[in-house]
């Protein structure tokens, strides 16, 4: 009998063990793929469900000013709030990098009941749209 999966890693990549894609086999794990893939989601890319998309998106062609990036900051919770409840946002760190046409968004969280061991996730989101999306772990 094979392992018992939570979902498909993010980003995607291919396995050789019976299946399409690699799978999450830990909460945790699963988790983190989730609190990825929600804040890089751009709206539209989820038809049926047309509230689940990154608030980020919605900023970046604004001046990144200390009054944006606390809105953002604010509507980020609100997204993670509502779609991942079991994440419990501890910080977000933003950084703005011109040089790099970028904005690096660190977020400090941890997942309810396991312990409240803290992860970090590390986006970078280009701050025009011909750039990919790079992300650290």
């Amino acid at each position: 009998m094979g392992r018992k999966t939570i979902n498909i890693t993010f980003p995607f990549s291919e396995t050789v063990n019976g299946g399409v894609f690699a799978t999450n086999v830990t909460t945790e794990k699963a988790l983190r793929d989730d609190l990825v893939a929600l804040l890089t989601m751009k709206k539209g890319q989820r038809p049926m469900r047309s509230t689940l998309y990154s608030p980020i998106y919605d900023y970046i062609m604004d001046p990144l000013d200390t009054i944006a990036l606390q809105r953002m900051e604010e509507d980020i919770r609100k997204k993670v709030e509502e779609f991942i409840t079991q994440i419990e946002i501890q910080k977000i760190d933003f950084t703005v990098s011109p040089e790099n046409n970028a904005l690096n968004i660190k977020t400090i969280f941890t997942v309810s009941g396991l312990f409240g061991s803290e992860q970090v996730v590390e986006i970078n989101i280009p701050l025009d749209e011909t750039d990919e999306i790079g992300e650290e772990f």
